[in-house]
C-alpha cells in the first residue's frame, strides 16, 4: 500500500504528534509499504526517523517555507502553498493520513484527498476532546466553524488512540467510522537499555540517591503542581523538615528501597511550556527546592537513561489520549505513577504501577509505597515491560492502521 501522512510540522519540540508520525512511517515502511511523510519545512531540528529496518525507505517532502513577504505570508496562513504538492503527491499513494488538524495545510490534504477520490484518515491526537477544545474556546469555536468542522466531517475515519479519545470524538458529533489503535514504541530504539547509573552519571545533582521522574511538556494539565505537592508530602513522611505532613501511615525510612536517612529526589524533564517558573516558586516556598530538579527537554538515549535509572515515573496529567513515555517507561522496567486522565488502566490491570486520582495525599501515598518497596518495584517493571511486548509495539500499530486503512477503501 502507498501511504501519505501529511503534518504540519516535524519540529523536535511540537511534541507528540510528530514522534508518533514519524514512528508510525517507519513501521509501515518496515511492513514494506511505500510511506511518505509531507510537512513544513522547519527552522529547527525535526524528530529523526527511527533507525530500523525499513525507515530508509520513508520518503519526507517538505513545503518550503516560502520568500517571505505579504504575499508568501498570506499563502502561509491560509495553507495555499501547500496545494500544488498536495495535489501531486495525493495521485500517487493509495491513502492520506492527516496528523492534527490546527493548520490549513491539513484541511486541503482532506479536499484533495476527496475531489482524488482517496480515502483520508484522520489522527486528531487528542485535539477533538472536550478538555482540548475548551483551551482557548472561542478562539478554536470561530477556526472550527469557518473552516476545520467541514473538513473533519468529510474524512473517511477518525483513528482514535483509545476508547475514550472515541467517546470524546462522537461526542463532539463525528458520525463517520472510528478506529482505536493505540500508539506504541520501537524496542529497537530502547534495547538494549541503557546500563545503570549512566543518567546518575550525567547528573551529579542527584548524587546517586532514588529519584522520582516526571518527563512530559512542563504544562498546567500536566499536574506538576500537584506533583511537587505529593512529593513535598513523601519529603516529610519520611523525615524531612516540612510544612505540610503526609496524611497516610509511612513505613520507616530505612524499608526496603530507601537506605536510612536516604531521602528521594524529583527529576522533572521535558520543555517549558510556562510551568517552569511556577514550579520553582513552588518548590522554594515548600522548602524542598534542593531535591527537586528542573533538566529541561532530553531527547534520545538520555531519556532511555532517565526512565532505567528511576525509582518510578510519573505523570499526574489531567488528559491524555495516549502518553508514549508511559509506554516508553514500562518498556524501560520502571514503575509507573498515573492518573485516571492518563486512559491508560491496563497499566494497574497488568501490576505495572498504580493508577490514582490527581490529589496530593493518595498521589503521595502512592509514591511512598513504591520508594519505599524495592521488591515491589522490581515486579513492576516486569509487568509494565511485558504488557509494552504483548501490546504496545509500533509493529502491531501499524498492521492496525494498515487494517483500518483497507477498511477505509472498502467504504
Amino acid at each position: 500500500m502507498r501511504v501519505l501522512h501529511v503534518t504540519y510540522s516535524l519540529a523536535a519540540d511540537q511534541g507528540g504528534p510528530t514522534m508518533v508520525t514519524t514512528r508510525v512511517a517507519a513501521a509501515q515502511a518496515g511492513l514494506g509499504h511505500e510511506v511518505t511523510i509531507l510537512t513544513r519545512e522547519s527552522a529547527g531540528p525535526e524528530t529523526a526517523l527511527p533507525t530500523i529496518p525499513g525507515s530508509e525507505r520513508v520518503k519526507i517532502e517538505r513545503i518550503a517555507r516560502g520568500a517571505g513577504g505579504l504575499r508568501g505570508a498570506f499563502a502561509k496562513v491560509w495553507g495555499s502553498d501547500a496545494k500544488p504538492k498536495l495535489r501531486e503527491l495525493i495521485a500517487r499513494h493509495d491513502v492520506v493520513h492527516v496528523h492534527n488538524i490546527w493548520d490549513p495545510i491539513l484541511t486541503h490534504a482532506v479536499n484533495e484527498a476527496r475531489a482524488q477520490k482517496k480515502p483520508v484518515v484522520l489522527s486528531p491526537h487528542g485535539i477533538l476532546t472536550r478538555w482540548a477544545l475548551s483551551e482557548k474556546r472561542a478562539k478554536k469555536a470561530v477556526a472550527m466553524a469557518l473552516l476545520y468542522r467541514r473538513a473533519i466531517d468529510r474524512v473517511s475515519m477518525v483513528h482514535a488512540l483509545s476508547t475514550f479519545e472515541r467517546e470524546e470524538i462522537a461526542a463532539f458529533g463525528f458520525k463517520g467510522p472510528v478506529a482505536v489503535v493505540p500508539n506504541g514504541v520501537f524496542l529497537e530504539e530502547i534495547d538494549p537499555l541503557p546500563a545503570p547509573g549512566a543518567f546518575f552519571a550525567a547528573h551529579p545533582e542527584l548524587n546517586g540517591e532514588p529519584y522520582v521522574l516526571f518527563l512530559s511538556r512542563l504544562h498546567p494539565i500536566k499536574g506538576l503542581d500537584i506533583l511537587v505537592d505529593a512529593f513535598a508530602r513523601v519529603l516529610t513522611a519520611l523525615g524531612a523538615p516540612g510544612p505540610t505532613p503526609s496524611s497516610s501511615p509511612m513505613p520507616e525510612a530505612h524499608a526496603p528501597g530507601l537506605r536510612s536517612g536516604v531521602l528521594p529526589h524529583l527529576a522533572i524533564v521535558g520543555p517549558d511550556f510556562g510551568m517552569e517558573g511556577p514550579i520553582r516558586a513552588q518548590a522554594a516556598r515548600l522548602n524542598i527546592s534542593d531535591r527537586v530538579h528542573l533538566m529541561g527537554p532530553i531527547f534520545g538515549r538520555g531519556k532511555y537513561e532517565a526512565m532505567v535509572d528511576c525509582a518510578c515515573f510519573c505523570l499526574p496529567s489531567g488528559h491524555e489520549a495516549f502518553s508514549v513515555a508511559i509506554a516508553e517507561a514500562m518498556a524501560c522496567r520502571a514503575a509507573v505513577v498515573i492518573s485516571p486522565e492518563c486512559h491508560l488502566p491496563e497499566a494497574a490491570t497488568a501490576g505495572a504501577g498504580f493508577v490514582v486520582e490527581r490529589d496530593a495525599v493518595k498521589l503521595a501515598s502512592a509514591l511512598e509505597r513504591t520508594l519505599v518497596d524495592e521488591h515491589g518495584r522490581v515486579a513492576m517493571g516486569e509487568a509494565g515491560r511485558k504488557l509494552v511486548v504483548d501490546h504496545f509495539t509500533w509493529a502491531k500499530v501499524a498492521e492496525a492502521l494498515i487494517a483500518a486503512y483497507r477498511g477505509a477503501e472498502a467504504r
